[in-house]
């Protein structure tokens, strides 16, 4: 597992080496949208959660289950 995520640190370096600098700055740009997308649906997801604490929840494997019945066989 680690000598592919370092190959794979490997290649982005590579292709970053390769890049102009305009390039790289909308890299950097785009990374940090993405970064405030997460950050926002984060943020979403604790407001709902604590909106909806006291509910009750199905267990997953009944939802699967469920999702089966009416979809088929789920695709990894």
């Amino acid at each position: 597992m680690y000598v592919a995520v370092l190959e794979e640190k490997q290649k982005l370096h590579r292709m970053i080496d390769c890049m102009g600098p305009e390039d790289v700055l909308r890299m950097l740009d785009y990374a940090a949208f993405l970064r405030y997308l997460e950050e926002k649906e984060d943020a979403e997801d604790i407001v709902y959660a604590r909106e909806h604490r006291g509910e009750p929840s199905a267990p997953l494997n009944v939802i699967l289950k469920n999702y089966e019945k009416k979809y088929g066989e789920l695709k990894e």
